[in-house]
């Protein structure tokens, strides 16, 4: 039997991955079950190989399990935040990070793992957690379309950017970082995003099914901007730590693009991103 090409197995992934995904953005609290869960695997896969020299693998899921659940309690305190009945939700940041560190004194004994543990933990809280916390303020301040047409378009940009530079990368912008990127292929891929927007908004109008803000071009120029400069970026640092620990992918959770934390690397700086500058831009 032949053997399947990589491409082949990204798109068959994609494909049956993102329905399940976009059913998601049905309702507020489906979406806070999407986000939660992959903050779930994709912390789990940051603590698993940022900790892999650790010998508390019990505490490190623990602490993989923890996480999500302060991001499931957040969106709800910030959806009742909406309804003037809580004012501060960031709180159970605060509460997190001493929760965190809390579980690993008390049961980790050996003073260097346990400040290891703790700011692996800590970080992974903000760095997965938190960014992608920003996706519940998209969806509740500017819409579900804004918070799907965000995800979506780092999608449509990775995969222009993939082809792009596949084909005519040359000028690469990270050689210590991520040797196969390129200018080209970050050029290739903000014009993909660019049409995708249009496209996006365009036909869900027509279809009755946008509920976000009104958008010109100008703004959607400066959007695909936002996706393609802070999804790059994203996608670089992602690969330094992964280089620093000495690993090809953070898991195989989805055949063909790696790990949880291979596939969001790019939402999770473009996220907090895209909703200032919407912020600023409406």
């Amino acid at each position: 039997m032949k053997k399947l090409s990589e491409t082949t197995i990204r798109i068959v992934t994609a494909a049956v991955i993102a329905p399940f995904v976009i059913l998601c953005f049905v309702s507020y609290f489906s979406f806070i079950g999407l986000v939660s869960s992959v903050v779930l695997f994709a912390s789990y896969e940051y603590l698993k190989f940022s900790l892999k020299n650790s010998n508390h693998d019990v505490v490190r899921v623990v602490i993989s399990g923890i996480i999500p659940a302060i991001i499931v309690v957040y969106g709800i305190l910030l959806y009742r935040s909406s309804l003037m009945s809580f004012q501060r939700p960031e709180l159970i940041f605060a509460v997190g990070v001493i929760s965190l560190s809390s579980i690993v004194i008390m049961t980790v004994s050996d003073v260097k793992s346990a400040k290891d543990i703790i700011v692996n933990s800590v970080f992974s809280l903000i760095y997965v957690g938190f960014d992608l916390a920003f996706f519940y303020h998209i969806y509740l301040r500017f819409g579900s379309s804004m918070a799907l047409l965000a995800l979506t378009s780092v999608w449509l940009f990775d995969t222009g950017a993939y082809f792009s530079g596949k084909r005519f990368g040359h000028i690469r912008i990270s050689p210590s970082y991520s040797p196969k990127k390129s200018l080209e292929g970050v050029i290739g891929g903000y014009v993909t995003t660019i049409l995708f927007m249009i496209a996006f908004i365009y036909i869900s109008g027509l279809l009755g099914l946008y509920n976000g803000p009104e958008l010109g071009l100008f703004q959607i120029a400066i959007l695909a901007m936002v996706v393609s400069i802070f999804g790059t970026i994203g996608d670089i640092v992602e690969s330094s730590f992964k280089r620093y620990h000495g690993v090809k992918d953070s898991g195989n959770l989805l055949p063909g693009h790696g790990g949880m934390l291979d596939r969001i690397d790019g939402v999770l700086f473009v996220t907090p991103m895209f909703y200032i500058f919407l912020t600023l831009l409406t």
